[in-house]
This record gives C-alpha cells, sequence and structure tokens, in this order.
C-alpha cells in the first residue's frame, strides 16, 4: 500500500483533478461551487492519506502545533482567505464582460498563460523575501519567515502565513487575472491546481512525482524549501517548476529528504506559536537578519 500511495496519489489525483475540470466545463456547472467541493474533496483525501502514512512521526500534526495552527487559520483563513476568495469570484463575475489578451484562445492557453505570468510575479517575491540584500530583503524576510518557523512540514500548518504574505500573493494573482482579462472558465482551471498543488507541497507523505517534478512543485520540492539547510532551500516557486529551472533554484534529490525543516537559527525567532509576536517582527527590529 506505500508504494501505491507513493508513486500514484499524486498522478491519479491530479487526473481526477484535471478530469473534474473537464466535467464543470462541459456541464456548465457553477464555477464558485465547483472550485469548493474539489478542494473539499483534495482536503478530505489528503488529511486521512497523512494521518495514516505519514513519512516522519516527527513532522506529524501534534495537539501544540495543532493549537498553534488554529490561531493562524483564524487569521489566514477566516480573514485574508475570505477576501482571496471574495476577490475570485468578483473576478470571475466581472470578466464575463473583459475583452482579455487570450479571448480568441482555448482555456488551457489562457490558464498556462496565468500560471507563467503569476509564478514569474510571485516567484522574484518570493526569493526576494529569502535572498534578497539591504532593508527591503531584510523587511520581506521578517514577514515571510512566520512560514518557515515550523520545524515540520504537513497539511494543516499551509495557513501558518503573515497577513501581509497572503496579501501580496493574492495582489499578484488578481493583478495577473486583471492584465489578462481572464475568462472564468480560466480562472477556475487555474485556481483548481493551484489549490491542489498548495495542499501537495505541505504534504508529510513520500510521494515521488518523478518527471513531474520538472513541471510542478509538489511535495518532494517543496519540501526541500523548507529545509534548515540553506544550500537547499530553494525551490520558490508555487506550483510551476519553470522559473526555478530556467534561474538555476531547481533542487530535486529523489533519494534524500531534509535532514532538519524550519530556520537555521530558531533561537533568534519568535517561535511559531507566538502569533503576535511573529506578526509583530516587521514591524520591531529582528534580533538577527539571518536569510534562509
Amino acid at each position: 500500500m506505500n508504494k501505491l500511495i507513493t508513486y500514484f496519489l499524486y498522478p491519479v489525483l491530479l487526473s481526477l483533478n484535471i478530469g473534474f475540470i473537464g466535467a464543470a466545463l462541459v456541464l456548465s456547472w457553477e464555477l464558485k461551487y465547483a472550485f469548493i467541493w474539489i478542494s473539499g474533496f483534495n482536503a478530505i483525501v489528503l488529511l486521512i492519506v497523512e494521518f495514516v502514512f505519514p513519512l516522519k512521526q516527527e513532522w506529524k500534526m501534534t495537539k501544540k502545533s495543532f493549537v498553534r495552527d488554529l490561531k493562524w487559520m483564524s487569521v489566514t483563513i477566516l480573514s485574508i482567505n475570505a477576501v482571496k476568495f471574495f476577490f475570485a469570484f468578483i473576478a470571475i463575475a466581472l470578466s464575463r464582460e473583459n475583452k482579455g489578451l487570450f479571448r480568441d484562445s482555448s482555456f488551457i492557453i489562457e490558464s498556462v498563460a496565468i500560471a507563467v505570468i503569476f509564478e514569474f510575479g510571485q516567484y522574484w517575491y518570493h526569493r526576494i523575501s529569502h535572498e534578497g540584500k539591504g532593508w527591503i530583503g531584510k523587511w520581506l524576510w521578517s514577514i515571510h519567515v512566520a512560514h518557515h518557523l515550523p520545524d515540520r512540514v504537513y497539511l494543516l500548518m499551509h495557513p501558518v502565513l503573515h497577513p501581509i504574505n497572503t496579501i501580496v500573493i493574492q495582489v499578484i494573482i488578481q493583478g495577473t487575472f486583471l492584465l489578462l482579462g481572464c475568462r472564468p472558465e480560466s480562472i477556475f482551471i487555474f485556481n483548481v491546481l493551484l489549490g491542489l498543488h498548495e495542499l501537495f507541497s505541505h504534504f508529510n507523505v513520500n510521494i515521488k512525482a518523478g518527471p513531474l517534478n520538472y513541471i510542478f512543485i509538489g511535495t518532494e520540492l517543496h519540501r526541500f524549501h523548507h529545509s534548515a539547510n540553506l544550500d537547499e532551500a530553494k525551490n520558490y516557486g508555487t506550483f510551476l517548476s519553470l522559473w526555478d529551472i530556467v534561474f538555476g533554484t531547481f533542487v530535486y534529490r529523489s533519494e534524500s529528504i531534509p535532514e532538519k525543516l524550519g530556520v537555521p537559527e530558531p533561537e533568534n525567532y519568535p517561535n511559531s506559536s507566538q502569533l503576535i509576536a511573529v506578526m509583530s517582527l516587521p514591524f520591531t527590529k529582528l534580533g538577527n537578519n539571518s536569510e534562509l
């Protein structure tokens, strides 16, 4: 069973999501609700699998980390993600009247354009947040570090994000939609695939995606991004590997996993469960300017 999960769960679930997208478009389902249904299905399936087949026991969710996650969920999901969904729905509605650059192309071509352009902006924001020099780089790191303070990566820790970080990503996403004048069908395709890979990226299960790693950012690649070893803490893409490959930050080691997750010197930062202290970092002077 473990090998079936390792080698087949990701391609099977990816195929199911693509099939669901096709059905939703062909059968003219209400896209807002179709997105909610498939997102819920993906989350439930992966939560069950992660509980039964964890890659490392020490990376599993604990009662303490779950309480921490609930705090961050209250900030990220109930507030920022509420704004995210609101603007996603508005973008879908407004796009029906918007004459976009790819209006005469297929939904697939437009969806690929959304992904490539969004990932370019997101990639450089993400990379500068880690590697940027001067006060801008340090300030962006003080925002982004919230996501790297946890020393374990699993599904429900994904919402451990500073609100400013989430807002910036949403600006990039919505800006891409606005720039391209995207149709609702293309936005739907993009959101479904983005959401699936955001879940897989923080998945404490032994997943081997093989050649698909050269297309999508998933479990293997993003786990290295959370490594406390700066030499391998790369892979800045959200769900496409394209720009990491182009700009030389692609790290893929199929036979190994990071020895340690988190930040190199955690003693220089608040504990990830200290929500107010972590959220205050961009507005206070960090005791250490190390970058990850």
